[in-house]
């Protein structure tokens, strides 16, 4: 696999990080993941706007401009193949080290940030799990996001240790919770309901990372006429929900049929699921001009 690290385009194999990396040491960084389509990033410029945001808020410097992040990826895409293909792009920015200075608290705006750009194919499951749905369990509130559940930091041990507990149980996603059993987000997505006719998904400022897709979704849910109640849900909610689904950049929209072993609706994608994906799938295909 060719990779972008720091200006250069290495094979996987030969791209290292210094051992005094923040992100490595203490988790001191941020990331975004996004689909290519075709070839094209899709919403590069928003996941771009999100990350300097945040590298903001964490006082990390970003010397790569926009333009030389979509050359950068265009290129990458060119040297693994995929110029033409869909794909998994994860963009790392880490906070840079020195043997002399491990744990940098000043003047962080002098250290140089790690840069990594990755591309990979797209899990060969996904077309099974957006057209049969998927099984998920919730877990309490030890595996949620923290204190500062807005930025997508690298410390992500809680989501990797829900997303482990979840594949042992045999489910490829988990939801969260917070205390009392509020309803968060999944492990690596963003949660919808379907109730008596109603969109329902948790608001925002419960402690849960809003995800791009998630507004693209609420958009598409306007346009469709369909209202959406943004509120403090819990499992009572999700019990009586005739639908669920989870949104993702790379997953797109996938059905939830079971809920710690409870079937939803009938057990197989509802109609407004289905009527999701599709619209989506249009969205998609009209941003790229097909």
């Amino acid at each position: 696999m060719i990779v972008y690290l720091n200006g250069q385009f290495l094979d996987s194999d030969q791209a290292t990080v210094s051992i005094w990396d923040g992100g490595y040491l203490y988790g001191d960084g941020i990331f975004t993941t996004l689909r290519l389509y075709c070839g094209v990033p899709l919403d590069l410029p928003a996941h771009w706007g999100r990350l300097r945001e945040q590298a903001r808020a964490l006082e990390l410097p970003l010397p790569l401009e926009f333009p030389e992040l979509e050359n950068a990826i265009a290129s990458l895409a060119a040297r693994s193949g995929r110029r033409q293909a869909d794909g998994r792009i994860r963009i790392t920015i880490s906070r840079g080290g020195s043997m002399e200075n491990p744990l940098p608290l000043r003047d962080l705006e002098k250290i140089p940030p790690t840069i990594l750009i990755t591309l990979a194919p797209l899990p060969e499951d996904l077309p099974d799990l957006q057209s049969r749905g998927i099984p998920v369990i919730t877990l309490g509130a030890f595996f949620s996001r923290g204190n500062v559940p807005e930025l997508k930091t690298l410390n992500t041990l809680p989501s990797i240790l829900a997303q482990r507990m979840a594949a042992a149980a045999g489910c490829p996603e988990a939801i969260l919770t917070g205390p009392e059993g509020i309803l968060l987000e999944g492990a690596a997505s963003n949660l919808f309901l379907v109730s008596s006719g109603n969109l329902l998904t948790p608001a925002t400022g419960a402690g849960f990372l809003a995800g791009l897709t998630r507004e693209k979704v609420l958009n598409l849910a306007k346009e469709m006429g369909i209202e959406v109640r943004q509120k403090k849900l819990d499992g009572r909610h999700l019990e009586a929900a005739c639908e669920v689904f989870v949104v993702g950049s790379v997953r797109e929209v996938v059905p939830v049929v079971t809920v710690d072993g409870r079937t939803v609706g009938d057990g197989t994608p509802g109609p407004v699921t289905r009527k999701f994906q599709h619209e989506y799938r249009q969205m998609i295909a009209g941003l790229l001009g097909n």
